[in-house]
């Protein structure tokens, strides 16, 4: 087994599951070899006809693979000329692919962030290299965060030619469906995204609070709202935002529950949002963190900003612009790494605070080094994540940042009943870079108040390893309010 599996391998259960596991891969890659062999064949003995009837005996070829594959044609062309770049171009992902390393998903992602990223042969060489090794450590969400990361930071300006680009390609579009209910798709900037997001499920949280305001009320009910929100300006990194909140004439008394989950609601906000647009009457908090390197800031460099729990990017002059906006209130973290931390002046990752829970500032603190649940393989953002004395604090565990964690609920529960434990505590120093990360709120008008955290490292507990791009080792930072 490999070695983030190791632990597993005492069982044998595990172990003869991973083999299968392994056999199945190849199998998985024995049987697209054959397909795109066949393939080729076709296409070598038809390679002296005219251009129709190539065209022809090539989608007859595929029809075949589909009905061995059991997917439409559509789907097996989709897999063939996939597979085909991957063969072609990324010889390392191949491999592992037909060595049951990894499995077919994780190679179309790997193509897909090669070939849409329009990388030179030398950095698409260095993206095979890497990807073939990261994608037999992470599961398929992780994988993809990170793809997206790696690719933006190989070529910044090109990373943010292809985001220019690909604003031309902004859609929303609905899929009818039966039993009364439709799809609803939206391909829009991620900025945009990333504070509407936010402002939903603050709303849809601030729900369970009494209502302060007086007009609007929101019904409980799809088909009989009548609340709207204002839109999020997108200039938003982290922060505090204050968006109007729908009042339910259910939440207007505090002993009144609501009886409908929290995806329920948010889909009945967001309804009411697009279909009526009115302003909410109390205001909730909703934050947008995200790190950006300082030279970035500066002009410096071009390198892209990321999300703080590493599952998106922007390019750098969206993160400029952001940090520009006269119109927004940010919250400033500086995060640098040195050699002798030692000379820091205020340092929130090493500080020791009285109490069980953690002020605000270290809170965010922990949300920029962590970015996700801290369980292997979890990709749950740290903002929804509970943060978690490693030691718990009723045996004697402090409240300091080397003794906490971000763990989901899911997670945190195994690890309250002793089915997930800490792992080793790591330290590792490194140089001294510096780099800037913003928060930005959201105001009832509809401006967004920025702040910056910028965080060159990892921290020192739990699988704190930096995994951004910006810099090539194991670092510790520090973040000065």
């Amino acid at each position: 087994m490999p070695e983030h599996l190791r632990a597993l391998a005492g069982e044998p259960e595990l172990a003869a599951a991973w083999e299968q596991q392994v056999a199945a891969r190849r199998g998985e890659a024995a049987t697209i070899t054959a397909l795109l062999d066949y393939r080729s064949r076709t296409a070598a003995h038809y390679a002296q006809e005219p251009l129709v009837v190539r065209s022809e005996a090539d989608r007859a070829a595929v029809r075949d693979a589909a009905r061995i594959l059991g997917t439409s044609d559509r789907t097996a062309t989709s897999i063939l000329n996939t597979t085909q770049e991957a063969k072609c171009l990324l010889p390392h992902t191949w491999r592992a692919f037909c060595e049951g390393l990894i499995d077919l998903p994780r190679v179309r992602k790997t193509v897909d962030a090669g070939t849409t990223s329009s990388l030179p042969a030398d950095l698409l060489q260095q993206l095979d290299q890497a990807a073939a090794e990261q994608a037999q450590r992470r599961s398929l969400s992780e994988f993809h965060h990170w793809l997206t990361r790696y690719t933006a930071s190989l070529d910044p300006e090109a990373y943010a030619r292809a985001c220019e680009k690909e604003t031309q390609a902004r859609f929303v579009r609905f899929q009818h469906q039966s039993h009364g209910m439709s799809y609803l798709q939206a391909y829009i900037p991620t900025l945009e995204a990333a504070a509407i997001e936010k402002r939903l499920k603050a709303a849809a949280r601030g729900m369970d609070q009494p209502s302060a305001g007086q007009a609007n009320s929101e019904p409980a009910t799809p088909g009989a709202h009548t609340a709207g929100s204002s839109t999020a300006e997108p200039h938003t990194a982290e922060g505090p935002a204050s968006d109007p909140q729908t009042s339910d004439p259910s939440t207007t008394n505090p002993q009144a529950a609501d009886p409908r989950t929290l995806a329920q609601r948010e889909a009945d906000l967001l309804t009411a949002w697009l279909r009526d647009g009115r302003v909410y009457d109390a205001a909730v908090d909703a934050k947008i963190m995200i790190m950006i390197p300082e030279a970035t800031l500066t002009g410096e460099a071009d390198e892209p900003a990321m999300a703080a729990d590493r599952s998106w990017m922007i390019p750098a002059h969206q993160a400029r612009h952001l940090a520009a906006n006269p119109e927004a209130q940010h919250h400033w973290y500086q995060g640098s790494t040195r050699r002798d931390d030692r000379n820091a002046e205020h340092d929130l990752l090493s500080a020791r605070y009285i109490g069980r829970y953690p002020p605000t500032h270290l809170r965010d603190a922990l949300i920029f080094r962590d970015g996700t649940c801290q369980a292997e393989g979890c990709t749950i953002s740290a903002e929804r994540c509970d943060v978690d004395h490693q030691t718990p604090w009723e045996h004697g565990g402090e409240t300091t940042a080397e003794n906490l964690w971000a763990l989901c609920r899911r997670h945190h529960r195994m690890k309250s009943h002793g089915f997930l434990h800490p792992p080793q505590t790591e330290n590792t120093d490194a140089g001294s870079e510096t780099g800037r990360g913003t928060d930005t709120d959201s105001s009832p008008d509809g401006d967004t108040d920025g702040g910056t955290s910028t965080c060159a490292g990892a921290g020192t507990a739990g699988r704190f390893a930096p995994d951004f791009i910006w810099r090539d080792a194991p670092v510790r930072y520090t973040l000065a309010a």
